[in-house]
């Protein structure tokens, strides 16, 4: 397979919209295929299509820890059905290189989508680990979201984007989460 271009902060695709996955034809299958050799030779755990250049909605997921064993994922034409809680999360992104913030997250998700074969499936992650950040940061890059736009301290997040030569953050784009923030602060 083929390690692929993943496109850094600032480049206008990351913020488009994608479009549904009609047929998980062998061209699909080859992205996918793709897609993990580029993730795992950028030692991450998730990649979606619009970071390699491809407007589809499909993400791959390998959040394997030392503690907890799973399985590579494949997610086409995702949509989270659900979502409740909220959590604070440190978190990166392929395209923000060596750059780490803290972001606002659901602690719980629901998610359907279809498998590699075009099976269609529905999974519930629940307590706001890995698994379950993860998925929502790869949803947010089809929808043209990137996890900046959850960012809890703009000040520290635009330092380290400085840093390391990326432009900072648009407060345009920054979410409005009254239904996270009023879970964070107890009300």
């Amino acid at each position: 397979m083929a390690v692929l271009k993943v496109l850094t902060y600032g480049d206008p695709v990351l913020r488009q919209p994608t479009e549904k996955v009609h047929k998980v034809s062998a061209k699909i299958q080859k992205l996918v295929a793709d897609m993990f050799d580029t993730m795992y030779a950028q030692n991450g755990v998730g990649l979606a299509a619009p970071q390699v250049g491809v407007l589809k909605k499909i993400f791959v997921l390998d959040c394997t820890t030392e503690d907890n064993v799973l399985p590579k994922m494949v997610f086409i034409n995702p949509t989270l059905v659900r979502k409740s809680g909220a959590i604070l999360s440190r978190e990166g992104c392929l395209s923000f290189p060596d750059v780490f913030t803290e972001v606002k997250r659901y602690d719980t998700v629901t998610v359907r989508y279809m498998d590699i074969s075009g099976k269609p499936r529905e999974m519930t992650v629940e307590g706001g680990g890995l698994l379950c950040r993860a998925i929502q940061h790869e949803f947010d890059h089809l929808e043209g979201v990137l996890f900046v736009d959850h960012v809890v301290n703009q000040a520290e997040a635009d330092q380290q984007l400085k840093e390391h030569h990326l432009p900072p953050i648009d407060p345009t784009f920054i979410k409005e989460e009254p239904d996270l923030d009023k879970v964070l602060m107890g009300n």
